[in-house]
């Protein structure tokens, strides 16, 4: 019998597909990708050399910024197709994609943020001639996971309420920046998230801490102290670094 954390189903429908429990004896989370194809292939086969008994957790924003939103949904799409565990979280650049059809006002924010070049590199021009495989996918996506030393969510949690895990709203996890972590309130766990862009040596110094923020600014190429795609393991708490190689 396996002594390994477990995952713990959420009331989010969309979590039950990624909260199984974990079968191999690694685990880790990298942080925002942003279209970095090439360094997010890099960073899993090069560097974490990842297996299907891993269990690998994506904090959110997938897509805008980078050079290859596409090949990034479709790289996430196959890993998932060939059986490898991974666990993908919704970003707010994902959200803003799957509303900016409906929403005019939306979508001029998310163009602003990189949303145009995905357009671009789809070669369409609104986002629901998107093809159907990539929406779905994003619309599966959670927006919170944990295990029983863990809570992964993109943005952060709102520690004003009684219980930061299950009463934060879907908007602040995906949305807001809140450095002001109750680690009471966390039952012991360590919250890991991405979309604040932190410089590495700040990444480095967090990993003793109650909360791990693990956005580099991976689009940011040759930008001193950003510019990288950070995967943490979680069971030794030592950072793996891919520097942007677009």
């Amino acid at each position: 019998m396996s002594n390994l954390p477990q995952y713990v189903n959420l009331p989010d429908r969309r979590a039950s597909r990624y909260s199984r429990p974990i079968t191999g004896c690694r685990r880790f989370a990298v942080g925002d990708v942003h279209g970095c194809l090439k360094t997010l292939r890099t960073l899993v086969e090069e560097v974490l050399r990842l297996e299907k008994n891993d269990g690998l957790f994506l904090l959110g924003d997938y897509i805008d910024r980078g050079p290859d939103s596409p090949g990034v949904l479709e790289y996430l799409l196959s890993l998932l197709a060939a059986g490898y565990d991974v666990r993908p979280l919704m970003g707010n650049h994902e959200e803003m994609l799957r509303r900016a059809a409906s929403d005019p006002f939306v979508r001029k924010i998310w163009l602003g943020n990189g949303g145009d070049l995905t357009l671009q590199q789809f070669g369409v021009e609104s986002s629901a001639q998107i093809p159907r495989r990539y929406l779905d996918f994003m619309a599966g996506l959670p927006h919170l996971l944990t295990t029983d030393d863990y809570v992964f969510v993109h943005a952060g949690l709102d520690f004003l309420t009684d219980n930061p895990v299950t009463d934060t709203t879907e908007d602040f996890m995906l949305w807001e920046r809140n450095w002001n972590v109750v680690p009471e309130k966390l039952a012991g766990k360590t919250l890991v998230c991405g979309h604040t862009i932190t410089p590495l040596a700040e990444i480095q110094a967090s990993l003793h801490d109650t909360a791990i923020f693990l956005d580099n600014g991976c689009f940011a190429k040759g930008e001193t102290g950003y510019g990288s795609l950070v995967a943490l393991n979680l069971d030794t708490r030592k950072l793996l670094v891919q520097e942007n190689c677009e």
